[in-house]
């Protein structure tokens, strides 16, 4: 994308034919994947909020279902995220500049306190470099006649970032880096279960265990609470409701300030059969960090696809597609995100 008005924010119907190719090609996994046990649980929402570079320095509240593991009961997830960004915009002397790779594996424990609580802990690992996507997505576009966004305007596999507020810059960055991301704990407590509504709080705390100085994290502690909600709707449908306010600290290397935030998450829940599940979410926050380009400074909300099976009992891997610039469901968010992730679940989880 580039310029004031990039070529992506008017391209609502090459989106529309992109999801639609996106959505059968995700759905086509379902009859490829084939399980031989029964569903232990909610397998949505997914682990996947907008990954957009100023967005993920700061907390981030992971979607969850209000489903709380009791005592004795744990939960192990690892997930790996590649998110390809490309963005290039301006206004005045403030630059937003981003064509990037980035590679996130994160592992997540979850285990049952007992009297409705449970605790949460994730360890991210990223690298950010030059990728292997660019030409895949450029092939993607081909093949169904998009314009791309403005990628023919740039090289394949360079890492550039550039980020300018008057003229001053607040991130610049063009050498590829590894290392761990901020380590985020979380507390949940169920509200219990009415009708066939299941509710919960949550209190989450980010830890500047990352680099600032490579953007791997903000090099401050953020702080968030929050409710989840989930409503079975019948046999086959469940909706997720997640809602968190966030209180972030002053970022150490990105020489501009920081502001709270209201991260929301709606998700849906299709069960075609008993070991697998249809999973569409959208979720949404304001940017934290306001450069002064009115586009790239817009809500940052992704539009996320995939489907998750059990492979065995106890255990079951998912697979998504994030997407951005689809009109209302999806804003300022990475060029292309794939998000695939296993998860283990021993001691007896049980149906909410």
């Amino acid at each position: 994308m580039a310029g004031n008005a990039p070529p992506s924010a008017n391209l609502s119907a090459e989106m529309s034919r992109s999801l639609g190719a996106l959505v059968c090609i995700v759905l086509g996994c379902v009859t490829a994947w084939c399980a031989e046990c029964q569903s232990d649980g909610w397998r949505a929402p997914f682990a996947v909020r907008n990954a957009e570079p100023l967005n993920v320095l700061f907390l981030q509240a992971t979607p969850e279902s209000a489903q709380v593991l009791p005592r004795g009961e744990s939960r192990i997830s690892l997930h790996l995220d590649v998110i390809n960004h490309l963005l290039f915009d301006r206004a005045g002397d403030n630059r937003f500049e981003q064509d990037f790779e980035v590679q996130r594996l994160t592992m997540a424990y979850t285990t049952g306190l007992g009297n409705g609580w449970d605790v949460a802990l994730y360890l991210p690992v990223l690298a950010r470099n030059g990728g292997f996507l660019d030409e895949l997505i450029n092939v993607w576009h081909r093949w169904f006649g998009f314009k791309g966004g403005g990628r023919a305007s740039y090289r394949n596999y360079q890492i550039h970032e550039r980020i300018t507020q008057g003229g001053h810059n607040l991130v610049s960055l063009s050498k590829p880096a590894a290392g761990t991301g901020d380590t985020v704990l979380e507390l949940r407590r169920s509200l219990g279960q009415s009708g066939r509504s299941f509710w919960a709080l949550r209190a989450i705390l980010k830890l500047p265990t990352g680099n600032p100085a490579q953007q791997f994290g903000s090099g401050a502690v953020d702080a968030g609470l929050g409710v989840l909600f989930s409503y079975q709707s019948g046999k086959n449908l469940i909706w997720h409701v997640n809602l968190s306010r966030v209180w972030v600290g002053k970022p150490t290397h990105l020489g501009a300030s920081a502001r709270d935030m209201v991260q929301w998450l709606i998700a849906v829940e299709y069960l075609p059969d008993a070991h697998t599940s249809l999973v569409l979410q959208i979720d949404d926050n304001r940017t934290p960090v306001v450069v002064g380009v009115p586009y790239a400074d817009g809500a940052r909300r992704s539009l996320t696809v995939g489907v998750s099976r059990d492979i065995r009992p106890g255990m079951r891997a998912e697979l998504s597609i994030t997407q951005n610039q689809f009109g209302w469901p999806a804003r300022i968010a990475p060029d292309f995100h794939l998000h695939a992730g296993i998860t283990w679940e021993y001691g007896g989880l049980k149906s909410p």
